[in-house]
């Protein structure tokens, strides 16, 4: 998962110029990984899955989800990408910049306690994915979506190609499939992300040495020499090839212009570390190596759990496209395991395809569905099936997580009016449980659909997203989302069976509120309710708006929906 918001700027450049670059260039060639697929019609390329892939019913039905991103990062308590910051006492992103410090003042420095010897830390003694998940079914979720590898290369189930995972070190436990066990037993949809193909670059840090300070030049435990030496991982047969890939200074030039050296310069750039885009040109052999694992690992995971979508990060990129976070191979590696998605799906549900896949960048937009990380489109999104996905906080877990239930009702809201699904993440400590705040959260959501969910599953977005001038900024939701400032004139639309569900960010102090987008023109209005009220909505239809008067007491919290039935309701202008 990309983190937080600082970088927003440095993920959406890398997709405009990938725009730019599918403009005016044809893509190079991919390297076919020789892996095998299903049997179907489905074959490894971005054209054949546009033509086979159609966004399954139950989607749209589903609108929420919960993202389960939990793993061995949580153990240190510190939020996101902690596998990368611990070997970054400088260089890293500003919330991050205290991870290192952080890290030696509790296990050591990195070149005696890197990120391998966090991974037995990780016990997930408390976690009870039955109980968790009926949580969050009530909270409203349809789907969820389990961590099967993060940026850590770690593998989160029994897996067959990756000897660094959950079932061998740290819990000793399936994490997937205990996730999918209790997904079925709530009837949810039950998914799958990977972002393990970062790891192909992702972990260079880990190869380098502090800058400055009395360990200054003292390699990290990647770069160490272990030969003669006891360690509790060989002991195993555990190999740190499988973890950390190689060192890839080799691929490195030293711009003329850079003056602090090599081993500043690999740090300075957290999503790139000196690795250009394009294919590795010293070490293809290992990136192919690697992609090729990748491949077995994803169709390994897909064999095992039968998921109905899978998932892969990526800043405006997919894995082993060849640039921006997909660096170090062009290859087929993605398409291949989607298409073997897609053809176990049909092959079980008789020809049909149930199953998904989402990326935050392709070469064929009718081939998946997209990701929005942590903000919504400026306007109704129809050309593609997409979810915004958004985490309390930090996407891993982070001490003093700060929780306010009400901006995640409204982000809902913001996603959904403009025709999207909602995926939220409430960070599970490193024993697998909820703070108190996140619990909380949840219950409130739970209790806010109990009253509006009609207007929630299977709704579409209406002709206008909304009506005025406040809409909740991006970023990672905390503070600032907290105290957006939403108006009675605030408002979002979605409809269903041809009523228009108005939906109210903030409650009117008088009781009065005007929907101009129902002015007269708009089709005929013929009755007004509010969900979850007994008490009935005065209203008329004027030239100025839909003008209603509230019951005295709203029916819920934080926002409120009421259902408008009539004839051929449609948007009128507002100007």
């Amino acid at each position: 998962m990309q983190v937080s918001a600082i970088k927003n700027l440095s993920i959406l450049l890398p997709a405009i110029l990938l725009l730019t670059f599918s403009l005016f260039a044809a893509p190079a060639p991919m390297e076919v990984i020789e892996v095998p697929i299903a049997a179907g019609p489905c074959q490894p390329t971005w054209h054949s899955l546009g033509d086979n892939f159609k966004c399954p019913a139950w989607w749209r039905q589903a609108k929420i989800g919960v993202w389960l991103h939990w793993g061995p990062q949580s153990v240190g308590e510190d939020g996101d990408w902690y596998a990368k910051w611990i070997y970054m006492p400088g260089y890293a992103w500003g919330p991050y910049t205290g991870v290192y410090q952080d890290h030696l003042k509790r296990y050591g420095h990195s070149s005696a306690f890197g990120y391998k010897d966090m991974l037995p830390l990780w016990q997930a003694e408390k976690w009870d994915p039955e109980k968790l998940m009926a949580l969050y079914h009530r909270a409203g979720a349809r789907y969820v979506i389990g961590q099967g590898m993060h940026h850590d290369n770690f593998d989160l189930w029994n897996s067959k190609y990756q000897p660094w995972n959950a079932v061998k070190i740290g819990p000793h436990r399936d994490i997937l499939g205990g996730w999918k066990a209790a997904a079925d037993h709530q009837g949810m949809r039950f998914g799958i992300a990977f972002h393990g193909d970062y790891s192909l670059w992702w972990y260079q840090p880990a190869f380098l040495s502090d800058l400055d300070g009395p360990l200054q030049g003292v390699l990290y435990d990647g770069a160490q020499d272990y030969t003669g030496r006891k360690t509790w991982w060989k002991d195993l047969g555990l190999d740190l090839k499988d973890l950390y890939g190689i060192d890839l200074k080799d691929e490195v030039t030293l711009p003329a212009t850079w003056t602090n050296g090599l081993t500043a310069w690999r740090m300075n750039d957290p999503l790139a570390h000196g690795i250009p885009d394009g294919d590795l040109q010293k070490h293809r052999d290992f990136a192919v190596w690697y992609a090729t694992k990748w491949t077995h690992r994803v169709i390994d995971a897909i064999d095992q759990f039968s998921p109905d979508f899978i998932y892969f990060d990526g800043g405006g990129s997919y894995p082993f496209c060849g640039r921006f976070t997909g660096k170090g191979l062009r290859a087929d590696a993605t398409p291949r395991v989607i298409a073997h998605l897609y053809n176990t799906s049909m092959a079980r549900h008789g020809g049909r395809l149930e199953a998904m896949a989402f990326t935050k960048g392709d070469e064929d937009r009718r081939a998946i569905a997209v990701n929005v990380e942590s903000h919504v489109p400026d306007a109704i999104k129809r050309d593609q099936p997409w979810q915004t996905e958004n985490g309390l906080g930090e996407w891993f877990y982070k001490r003093g997580t700060f929780y306010d239930s009400g901006m995640v009702v409204h982000e809902l809201l913001e996603a959904i009016a403009r025709d999207g699904n909602y995926a939220i993440n409430i960070p599970l400590t490193p024993a697998g449980e909820l703070d108190p705040g996140g619990k909380k959260t949840l219950e409130d959501m739970g209790d806010w659909m109990a009253v509006n969910q009609e207007g929630i599953y299977d709704s579409s977005a209406w002709d206008v997203w909304g009506e005025g001038k406040v809409v909740m900024a991006g970023g990672n939701l905390g503070p600032e989302q907290a105290k957006t400032p939403y108006t009675v004139r605030d408002l979002r639309f979605t409809t269903k069976d041809g009523a228009v569900y108005a939906w109210l960010m903030a409650w009117p102090a008088d009781g009065k509120v005007v929907i101009h987008s129902l002015a007269s023109g708009a089709g005929t209005v013929s009755g007004v309710t509010l969900l979850g009220a007994t008490a009935a909505v005065a209203w008329q239809q004027t030239t100025n708006g839909l003008e209603l008067t509230l019951p005295k007491n709203p029916p819920c919290q934080f926002a409120w929906g009421l259902k408008v039935t009539g004839q051929n309701l449609k948007a009128v202008s507002i100007h």
